[in-house]
């Protein structure tokens, strides 16, 4: 059978061959950190933690965008063995989609069971506030992009790929719970991805509500869709980073005349690095 182009075999067995000097050939969890949220990483209790520079790895592209790192993190949590990817790649940076969603790929390769897919958002529903933590429950893809378009069909990878339930249930009800365990009432919402690295227009925004969508960001879609094509569990965080701003005259949040900077995300990372720990760590208790 051949491997469509997408799977990229070759690639991936340089780098996985690179990596099982230092990784167990089956990991229970994978996760990937959005923006400003690796500081995670300094209060997970990990066990056996390795910290390996993206450099020095065959294939993996580096990320170049404030607020990512440019290394991966090995580690066993309540004895699960993890990989952390504390940044990610993102079309803006004029990366491709197979290489946004390599890390996926690679997670498949090691037999993960269950990816943890995080980001910073705007909040759109106005019962949000800024710094909740919503758990995605379907996502709305505005990149109108996917990782199989382009390719030719074959059997043995039917691309034809069901999306009507792409976040596991079962976590995410283990994400509420390991929550109201630590006094954090997480908000539930659908994503909307959009390509970026331009913010939306108040217009914008108000079409984005009335079709549904509760939060919007710049990532993810691509990393969930190539997730359950690999029949990979997902959970996605979306931290609620700020409150985006509507076309309509009653919007409280219009009276806020702060324009959103991304380098403002330095100053809550330690936060909300030590809030998503703690969710994080009490999931993979509960899950």
């Amino acid at each position: 059978m051949d491997n469509p182009a997408f799977v990229e075999r070759e690639k991936l067995k340089r780098t996985c061959d690179y990596l099982y000097s230092y990784i167990p050939e089956k990991l229970d969890y994978g996760l990937i950190l959005g923006s400003f949220l690796h500081r995670c990483t300094e209060f997970l209790p990990l066990q056996s933690k390795i910290t390996l520079n993206i450099d020095d790895i065959p294939h993996i592209s580096v990320p170049t965008v404030p607020g990512h790192k440019k290394n991966i993190i090995f580690g066993k949590l309540e004895n699960k063995n993890i990989l952390i990817f504390p940044g990610r790649l993102h079309f803006y940076e004029g990366y491709s989609v197979k290489e946004i969603v390599y890390p996926i790929n690679l997670l498949a390769n090691f037999f993960t069971d269950n990816i943890i897919v995080t980001n910073s958002a705007g909040g759109i529903n106005p019962g949000f506030a800024e710094d909740d933590v919503m758990i995605i429950k379907d996502h709305i893809n505005f990149m109108f992009d996917n990782p199989f378009f382009g390719y030719k069909y074959s059997k043995g990878y039917d691309y034809f790929l069901d999306m009507s339930c792409p976040y596991d249930k079962n976590l995410a009800i283990a994400a509420n719970k390991a929550a109201r365990d630590i006094g954090l009432n997480l908000k539930t919402g659908t994503y909307a991805g959009v390509k970026g690295p331009i913010l939306e227009t108040r217009a914008e925004i108000d079409l984005l509500y009335k079709l549904g969508a509760d939060a919007v960001g710049m990532s993810t879609v691509q990393e969930v869709i190539m997730a359950n094509f690999l029949k990979i569990k997902v959970l996605g965080l979306s931290h609620i980073r700020n409150i985006t701003k509507s076309s309509q005259p009653y919007s409280k949040n219009n009276h806020d005349n702060k324009n959103y900077n991304h380098l403002n995300g330095f100053k809550k990372e330690i936060i909300m690095g030590k809030r998503f720990a703690k969710l994080i760590e009490n999931i993979i208790k509960k899950a």
